[in-house]
């Protein structure tokens, strides 16, 4: 799709997506979806319902869950700051049948708290650091049907692992000191692996089961303190990108040291698209035409391959240097959104992209996507067909997208927002049949919406508010 040429798209009928339940009442946001600023997940699985947490800017903060339905959907647990600012809730990991979150309570600072889905079962966990002085925990996941975190204590990191009791609360190990540890962890089979560097012993990958004798090193990676960068899966393996100064490097992991391997260097900066069969795709920067340069790299090892350019219809400006946003896999091919730079910090312009692996099966579907500098589009596979994005007609307004891998099955999933306002949905997750997801309506505020995770709409104009 190029400028000037006319696609005719789809638009999903009025009543395709449609309010579960209002959780801001009038009068008491704006509402802080739990996730939303961080990029955590928004709406977390378990016990077949999907739960969430939203904090009133002059009120308290509530933990909810949901089961997709206005009678389903109820508070687990109210909290009071006791004054006029709400407390900060976030984090929300399932373990099983429980989920697991941090809030910051004056009685016991920022700690770990657990819930069964009730409110006599949402409860502190334990308070790590006595009274009320906060605990910082990191890289907090969910391995072996256990919660395994990193505490920092003393400028050393711990290893943690939890049941959701205080004495199943323990510290499993403690990393090398003098360590800094990368924001970025990968999780490979029935562990988490993390990246540690420092000046002396430069840049090793580590893993932990949460068990101590699980939690070891598993490869030294360079000798120096490193970048590590854009992590991925290709089915069972781990992927991520290693940034060493003039060399960018991806590499594979099946988390022992001899399958942890360098697959290819680049010259260049290195964005990972993600793997479809036996290869990782990846787009580089082509400083000589300003474009991203679409490459493949063998899983097997050596042997990079040119698929095709992005063309830039700004690559004259060299302001105007695209980027990678996101990138999700479905139907056997690699969606993700590419921003084009400006001198501010909002884009000029960001596209949807998709590519099967082949020059050919690599296409614009849409732009612009949210052109804003503190809301990126979001990119969700629903697993039944369509892939869901925040789009636009003129990049001013952002509502529900849906594409099916063309530009003619690309269009309006739903028109939320009020008159000349748009919903800037996020937060998508599947539950059941439906998809769920947080979006600002006529209400003035950010409310729970449904859409179905399968759907057929027909061909017709999607006009510009």
């Amino acid at each position: 799709m190029t400028d000037g040429q006319e696609v005719t798209q789809q638009a999903c009928p009025p009543g395709t997506a449609s309010r579960v339940k209002v959780i801001t009442p009038s009068g008491t946001g704006p509402v802080i979806i739990s996730g939303r600023a961080s990029g955590d997940e928004q709406l977390v699985s378990a016990q077949g319902k999907l739960f969430f947490a939203a904090a009133l800017s002059n009120g308290p903060t509530v933990l909810w869950r949901t089961d997709g339905t206005p009678a389903g959907t109820s508070p687990v647990k109210v909290f009071f700051s006791g004054v006029q600012s709400p407390l900060e809730l976030y984090g929300l990991v399932a373990v099983g049948n429980q989920i697991f979150f941090q809030i910051d309570t004056p009685g016991f600072g920022q700690e770990l708290w657990v819930s069964d889905g009730t409110e006599p079962g949402t409860r502190l966990v334990k308070d790590l650091t006595p009274g009320p002085a906060s605990t910082f925990l990191t890289h907090v996941n969910a391995v072996n049907g256990r919660l395994v975190f990193i505490r920092e204590a003393q400028s050393q990191f711990e290893v943690w692992r939890s049941d959701g009791t205080a004495a199943g609360t323990v510290k499993v190990a403690t990393l090398p000191q003098g360590s800094q540890l990368s924001y970025a962890s990968l999780k490979v089979g029935n562990a988490l692996h993390l990246f540690l560097s420092s000046a002396s012993q430069g840049t090793s990958l580590w893993r932990t089961d949460g068990t101590t004798a699980g939690t070891s090193l598993v490869k030294k990676l360079d000798a120096d303190a490193i970048h590590i960068d854009r992590l991925g899966h290709a089915g069972n393996l781990g992927l991520f990108l290693v940034d060493d100064g003039p060399n960018h490097e991806v590499w594979k992991t099946d988390g022992t040291p001899a399958g942890t391997v360098r697959l290819e260097s680049f010259g260049r900066p290195v964005s990972l698209l993600g793997a479809l069969g036996s290869f990782v795709y990846v787009a580089t920067d082509d400083a000589a035409t300003n474009q991203f340069r679409v490459e493949r790299v063998s899983l097997s090892g050596g042997g990079k391959t040119f698929i095709t350019r992005l063309p830039n219809r700004y690559a004259s400006d060299p302001d105007a240097t695209p980027y990678l946003q996101r990138t999700t896999a479905s139907g056997g091919k690699l969606y993700f959104t590419v921003a084009i730079s400006s001198l501010g910090p909002a884009p000029r312009d960001v596209e949807l992209w998709v590519t099967d692996g082949t020059a050919t099966g690599t296409r614009l579907l849409h732009h612009p996507l949210s052109l804003g500098d503190e809301y990126t589009s979001p990119l969700f596979a629903t697993g039944a067909g369509p892939v869901l994005f925040a789009g636009s007609v003129d990049g001013a307004y952002v509502e529900p997208w849906f594409t099916q891998g063309t530009p003619g099955t690309t269009g309006l999933l739903a028109d939320i927002g009020p008159g000349s306002y748009g919903s800037n949905p996020d937060g998508f997750a599947r539950l059941g049949s439906r998809v769920l997801f947080f979006a600002g309506d006529d209400t003035g505020d950010y409310q729970l919406w449904s859409a179905p995770a399968s759907f057929s709409c027909p061909p017709g104009p999607v006009a510009p508010k």
